[in-house]
């Protein structure tokens, strides 16, 4: 991961969840991301609720790379 990218995370983790939001609101037109992939992402959500547990709460809190 390049030095920028870094800065950027580490910068995106140090907004309010409110200003969290407005960026996924804007950041598919941002990067460039067809809205028609964006459309089948939030299709698919649903399919992934079964983990969204009590007993799989663990993982949530595992570090990211």
């Amino acid at each position: 991961m390049s030095t920028d990218v870094a800065e950027l995370i580490r910068r995106i983790q140090g907004l309010p969840h409110d200003k969290k939001r407005e960026l996924m609101q804007i950041l598919p037109s941002v990067l460039d991301i067809d809205p028609e992939d964006m459309a089948w992402l939030k299709a698919s959500e649903p399919s992934f609720q079964f983990w969204d547990n009590p007993e799989d709460e663990i993982y949530d809190r595992l570090p990211t790379r």
